[in-house]
């Protein structure tokens, strides 16, 4: 998670346990997710499906970009160009 402002960015696997494969969001064959939640009320502004899941503290927030890293060592940025 990281603050920005007023949102909060989360990034993790999804919250699904199929019963055919208990542990796949947790080995990562499900993908991962990127939601942006108003810290005003606590609602979803948006949401990112991700490839790879995040690696634990991979968030930053910096010059009005979200970067996050990845378990295959990427660094993905978020946000408008300028």
């Amino acid at each position: 998670m990281v603050l920005a402002g007023k949102t909060l960015f989360l990034a993790g696997p999804p919250d699904v346990v199929p019963l055919e494969d208990p542990l796949a969001a947790l080995e990562g064959r499900r993908g991962a997710k990127l939601w942006a939640v108003s810290t005003n009320d606590g609602t979803k502004v948006t949401e990112c499906d991700l490839k790879t899941e995040p690696v634990f503290d991979g968030l930053c927030a910096v010059g009005g970009h979200l970067y996050l890293v990845n378990k295959a060592e990427e660094v993905v940025c978020f946000g408008k160009s300028q």
